[in-house]
């Protein structure tokens, strides 16, 4: 049997308010995340949604070992499951960084608090 490796973890902790200022923005809010995200970010009514959206983007780059050189902010998603654990989606197949990344091998975790939010991501490789 074949067991799994990680290929990289990444971490990142944003301010909530500087997310706040932000996302005022459209162009920042259209640019940085998709229409799925900001639909779930809207029912829930907090920026600390989108704060801890922006952490796991953040930490999935640097999981990667490639920040966001070649990736752009809207080729994946960070979205929610029924039970509201958070999963990256992958949107754009096409980028060569991403292509082989199988999204069941993705693990996130995102906690926020007031004024801070901090993720997590795992990647592993078969």
């Amino acid at each position: 049997m074949k067991e799994n490796m990680i290929r990289g973890i990444g971490t990142d902790i944003v301010e909530t308010d500087r997310i706040s200022r932000a996302i005022k923005k459209d162009f920042f809010l259209k640019r940085a995340f998709s229409d799925s995200e900001i639909a779930m970010a809207r029912k829930r009514n907090t920026d600390s949604f989108l704060a801890g959206n922006f952490a796991a983007k953040e930490a999935f780059v640097k999981a990667l070992g490639l920040g966001f050189r070649g990736i752009e902010l809207k080729d994946f998603e960070v979205l929610r499951d029924e039970y509201g654990k958070p999963f990256i989606r992958i949107s754009n197949h096409s980028n060569i960084h991403l292509k082989d990344i199988n999204e069941k091998n993705i693990y996130v975790s995102i906690s926020n608090t007031k004024s801070v939010a901090v993720a997590m991501v795992v990647i592993e490789i078969n």
